[in-house]
């Protein structure tokens, strides 16, 4: 037995994550997947789901919808920046990561995701153009990211890149919260199928390690702005949100592949069980 327990020890390394709180996700269909969520969007004059619609796809991402096809888009005439929230069922904490398809077709355009949007008039909570505690859109030519209740979405902060308009493309984030300041690292595109793991995503189009923007996560929110016609809207798909053990593969639908020095470990620990069950 002494020698045994440790050997189990050491084969489970790599195989079991930190203790986990939740999968947030929706696709935004009817009959498809949804979990975490402890209500339903609220504000819904301000943007809408496809029913029916099409799902956005992107080629270098491993997550397959389910359900009736469908994507959220703005629908209000009166104010064409708006977003819709959602309060999570448990709180989540820690190493969070997230991500969301968009597709934003003109350059006064933008999609993408939010947490911790303020509590506005009559408990709806509604796109407030500065208090979220993170928002994180994409435009065709701009990554913006706000953090800390920042400027709303423009053309100008936090950007990097140039993206083509009317192309679906994926946003995946990684960050930690907690007391003091937290990271956030963001990246457009990434081939998370080739990356196989965090390891070989690649540079981040955009990190931060100097701002404490959120303790908690609570809310998710859709931030868009559009025309609100539908063939010509921006529209958000997807989402994925999570701080489990397995986050980067419940956000990605890619299993991590284990490092060479944790398969060699596994591969002894195994050896040595078998020599020692043959004794």
């Amino acid at each position: 037995m002494k020698t045994i327990l440790p050997l189990a020890a050491l084969a489970g390394l790599g195989l079991t994550g930190t203790a986990s709180a939740a999968l947030v996700s929706t696709d935004l269909n009817a009959g498809g997947t949804e979990s975490g969520f402890s209500a339903g969007w609220v504000g819904s004059s301000n943007i809408r789901i496809t029913t029916p619609g099409s799902d956005l796809t992107y080629a270098n991402y491993n997550i397959t919808q389910t359900g009736t096809p469908g994507s959220v888009y703005s629908a209000n005439t009166n104010h064409n920046d708006r977003m819709d929230s959602r309060n999570l069922s448990a709180a989540m904490s820690g190493d969070i990561w997230f991500s969301v398809l968009v597709n934003v077709p003109s350059l006064d355009h933008f999609a993408g995701i939010s947490f911790d949007s303020d509590l506005t008039t009559g408990g709806v909570e509604r796109y407030s153009h500065a208090l979220s505690e993170l928002r994180v859109v994409l435009t065709p030519t701009s990554l913006v990211v706000d953090m800390d209740g920042g400027a709303p979405p423009t053309a100008t902060g936090g950007e990097t890149g140039t993206f083509a308009a009317g192309t679906t493309h994926l946003i995946l984030g990684k960050m930690t919260v907690g007391v003091g300041n937290d990271s956030l690292s963001v990246w457009i595109d990434p081939d998370v199928i080739a990356a196989g793991g965090p390891g070989g995503l690649g540079a981040a189009n955009f990190t931060s390690t100097t701002v404490d923007f959120m303790d908690s996560v609570s809310r998710i929110g859709v931030p868009i702005r559009d025309d609100s016609v539908v063939d010509d809207t921006a529209h958000v798909d997807a989402i994925r949100v999570s701080d489990t053990g397995t986050a980067f593969t419940d956000v990605t639908g890619v299993a991590i592949i284990p490092e060479p020095s944790t398969t060699a470990l596994l591969g002894l620990g195994g050896l040595a069980l078998i020599l020692r069950r043959r004794k």
